[in-house]
C-alpha cells in the first residue's frame, strides 16, 4: 500500500535560524516522489496547531497563516524529489519552537517534527574611556543577542580583572557591557574583547592596539618639582625646630637668672 511505501523526515537535530534572516526547515518524502492530489501543511505546534503554510494540488495552492504572510515558500519545483521543506524568512524571536509537517493524500498520510531555535548576533565595540589609575580603562559593549552571550577579553599578558553587566530588554534581546583597565605592564600587542553565545559557532569580536604613549606618564619635571619640594619642607622644618630649640633654651636660662 502507499501507506506502507513512503516515509516522511524532519530534521533529527534543533535547526538554527539569525534574527532577520530566512531558514529552512527540512521535511522529506522518502523514498522521492510526487504524490497526486498532494497536501502539504506546516504548522507550529503550541497549545495549538497554529497556521504557518499550506499547500494543496486542489484548490487555493497556497495559503499563509496570520503573522507569516509573505515570509514563507515551499520548494514546488522540489516536490517531485520528495521536498516539502519550509523556508521561513525575517526569523523574528517569536519563531522558535517546534513546527509540525504534514503530508497527506488521498490514500496516504504522514507527518514529522522539526524544532527550530532562533538566535541573534550584533557587532562588537570597544571604547577607550582615558586614563583610570595607572593604566588606560577600555570597555566592550555589544547590544542585541540571543540566547544569553559570554563575554571574554584576551591579550598576552591580561592579568587584570574585568566587570562585565548582562542586561536584556522588553523583546528578550540581551545587551553586555565590560570594563576593564589594562596597566602598561600588560600591554604587549592588540587586546580583544569576544562575545559569543551558545547557539552559534561564529564568535565576534573586536580588538584594539594600545602603544606605550597612550598610558599615563610621569613627567620628569614633576618628579625634580616633587624632590625639590620635599627638601624645602625638609629645611623648613629643620629651621623651626632649630629656632624652637634656640627659643626655649633663652627662656630656661632666663628664668634660671630669675629665681637666682
Amino acid at each position: 500500500s502507499v501507506a506502507e511505501k513512503f516515509s516522511l523526515a524532519g530534521s533529527q537535530h534543533p535547526v538554527v535560524g539569525v534574527i532577520g534572516q530566512e531558514v529552512v526547515l527540512p521535511c522529506q518524502l522518502s523514498p522521492p516522489a510526487r504524490l497526486s492530489n498532494m497536501e502539504v501543511l506546516w504548522r507550529k505546534i503550541g497549545t495549538e496547531f497554529i497556521p504557518v503554510h499550506e499547500y494543496s494540488d486542489v484548490g487555493p495552492k497556497d495559503q499563509t497563516g496570520e503573522g507569516y504572510q509573505s515570509r514563507t515558500e515551499l520548494f514546488p519545483q522540489e516536490f517531485s524529489n520528495g521536498n516539502v521543506s519550509l523556508k521561513l524568512k525575517r526569523l523574528q524571536m517569536t519563531d522558535g519552537g517546534r513546527y509540525h509537517c504534514y503530508v497527506k493524500n488521498l490514500e496516504w498520510s504522514q507527518e514529522t517534527t522539526t524544532e527550530l531555535q532562533v538566535a541573534a548576533v550584533a557587532p562588537v565595540f570597544i571604547d577607550v574611556l582615558g586614563p583610570q589609575n595607572s593604566g588606560i580603562g577600555l570597555a566592550c559593549r555589544s547590544t542585541g543577542w540571543f540566547p544569553k552571550p559570554e563575554l571574554q577579553w584576551v591579550g598576552k599578558n591580561l592579568e587584570m580583572e574585568f566587570v562585565t553587566d548582562v542586561t536584556q530588554d522588553t523583546e528578550n534581546l540581551y545587551s553586555v557591557v565590560s570594563y576593564i583597565t589594562v596597566t602598561e605592564k600588560e600591554n604587549s600587542g592588540d587586546i580583544s574583547c569576544i562575545v559569543q553565545n551558545g547557539l552559534l559557532e561564529p564568535e565576534r569580536q573586536s580588538a584594539i592596539h594600545l602603544t606605550g604613549g597612550i598610558f599615563p606618564q610621569v613627567s620628569p619635571w614633576l618628579i625634580a618639582f616633587l624632590i625639590l619640594l620635599a627638601l624645602a619642607l625638609i629645611g623648613v622644618g629643620a629651621c623651626a625646630y632649630l629656632g624652637y630649640t634656640a627659643k626655649r633654651k633663652v627662656s630656661q636660662k632666663k628664668r634660671s637668672e630669675e629665681e637666682a
